[in-house]
């Protein structure tokens, strides 16, 4: 189902967001204080719409009708005192799904104390992922669902090559479940049955506790 959403701020972040939403063949208004970076998001294909305006004055937000969109995206990072008062604008004119990018924890901080439903810290959030990737050789990648459950695609590691699912059991003994094998490029096995046996260079789409799943590469 194609839906609508509105980025604010054409950094690199602002325009990635809605470059993925476009990707996804989603409606994109991007909104950005600069013409000349909504001229380029607009030729660049980022945005089926795009607006010139400033976003801390929030009689120009209003008119726009940013509450029936089904997401906003707050991608202002490099100027705290235009995201704040475009968060309370956002927060005044009450825009769904409103997610807010910090570039620090003092500006995350104060966004949560308005109340953003969702800040993010895109930055700090790679670089971790960077970070955990190296450590763990098995992790390919991955993401969070919630703070403590997560969906990691592993390689299989070689303890548990040339054995079924039924054999590992995996979700007594660490309360996670293989969602997916993948064999090779093209062969993928959703949801695999339990006589599902684990060959050499497959890898596993698994969910659950994320520490759990760390549990899992370490022991192997």
């Amino acid at each position: 189902m194609i839906k609508q959403f509105a980025v604010i701020g054409l950094g690199r972040f602002g325009s990635s967001v809605a470059q993925t939403l476009r990707e996804m063949n989603h409606e994109v208004l991007v909104i950005d204080n600069s013409e000349e970076n909504v001229n380029n998001a607009m030729a660049d294909g980022l945005a089926t719409n795009a607006i010139c305006l400033d976003s801390t004055n929030i009689h120009a937000l209003e008119h726009i009708g940013l509450s029936g969109f089904d997401g906003v995206v707050l991608a202002i990072g490099a100027n705290m005192e235009d995201s704040i008062l475009t968060a309370l604008n956002l927060m005044e004119l009450k825009a769904r799904n409103l997610i807010a990018k910090a570039s620090s924890l003092p500006h995350g901080k104060i966004l949560e104390r308005l109340n953003v439903p969702r800040v993010v810290y895109p930055e700090r959030d790679m670089g971790e992922r960077v970070a955990k990737s190296i450590a763990q050789t098995h992790i390919l990648e991955g993401f969070e669902l919630d703070p403590r459950c997560s969906i990691i695609e592993i390689q299989a590691p070689k303890t548990l090559v040339g054995r079924t699912l039924f054999e590992l059991n995996l979700r007594a003994r660490y309360g996670v479940y293989i969602i997916a094998i993948k064999h090779g490029d093209h062969d993928l096995a959703i949801v695999p049955s339990p006589d599902s046996k684990i060959f050499a260079h497959d890898k596993l789409v698994v969910i659950g506790e994320t520490q759990q799943i760390r549990k899992l590469i370490e022991d192997h």
